[in-house]
């Protein structure tokens, strides 16, 4: 899958006491996240996830990626078995939720704890994302931010966000339906915006059988990129800080 899909995204300068890694959304990399991330104590190491086509991957080809996510998911785990070993929360977005739903059930001695954040379950409006049409893909983009209107504005630019962001749909729908069905053995934290159009109203039942070593769920107010909402940073932060046995358990 060429480069190394993982990589520090700030160095720790004191001995750290953990480690957050980072499964960004669709059409992103691990940077969309840095308003968040940024507000993380600095004794916890960050390590972000790159699919190609993005960031630091940009010139790599990306189309082949959704054609295998087992390949994908036993990449990942492979990289991150061969880092020094610290308590490591995992934390996943929209399609990286999906990603880490399935790398933690493929994997679960690897972390202490599972953040998901928008979680796009069966049956929601996120199946049908892979083939929408261009101005509902060009409002998902919106809502995330971080897309300059020059380059959407450019016509190349154009063609190849909207080409990664249809590829990475695809991916978090074939993710999904890859078998994380659970009872996952590592405390779970489900988080929720409150009007999300993109994964529909929070589903709680179906989390209490994923769930199988503690389950936490928080809706925040807020559409499908409610974590990047000033008014949720504290919150996630908070989440992603406690979200091991003792929050998950709540």
């Amino acid at each position: 899958m060429g480069r190394p899909l993982t990589d520090v995204l700030r160095p720790v300068t004191i001995p750290p006491r953990g480690r957050v890694v980072v499964l960004p959304h669709a059409g992103a990399g691990p940077n969309a996240l840095l308003p968040l991330l940024g507000l993380l104590p600095p004794d916890l190491e960050l390590v972000g996830t790159t699919l190609p086509g993005r960031e630091r991957r940009f010139a790599e080809p990306f189309a082949a990626v959704a054609a295998d996510p087992d390949g994908l998911v036993r990449a990942v785990l492979d990289e991150l078995a061969a880092r020094p070993a610290l308590p490591t929360t995992l934390f996943g977005h929209s399609m990286g939720a999906a990603l880490a739903g399935l790398a933690a059930q493929r994997a679960p001695g690897a972390f202490t704890a599972v953040v998901l954040s928008s979680y796009p379950l069966p049956g929601t409006p996120a199946e049908l994302a892979g083939r929408w049409s261009e101005e509902r893909l060009l409002r998902v983009l919106e809502a995330g931010g971080g897309t300059p209107a020059e380059v959407l504005a450019n016509p190349a630019w154009r063609r190849h966000v909207l080409d990664l962001l249809r590829a990475d749909l695809t991916l978090a729908v074939r993710l999904v339906h890859a078998g994380f069905a659970g009872p996952l053995a590592v405390p779970l934290v489900v988080l929720d915006g409150d009007s999300d159009l993109l994964v529909g109203p929070p589903d709680h039942d179906v989390w209490r059988f994923r769930a199988g070593a503690g389950l936490r769920r928080r809706v925040l107010p807020g559409g499908h990129f409610h974590l990047l909402d000033p008014r949720n940073r504290d919150a996630v932060v908070a989440e992603l800080v406690g979200g091991g046995p003792a929050a998950a358990a709540a």
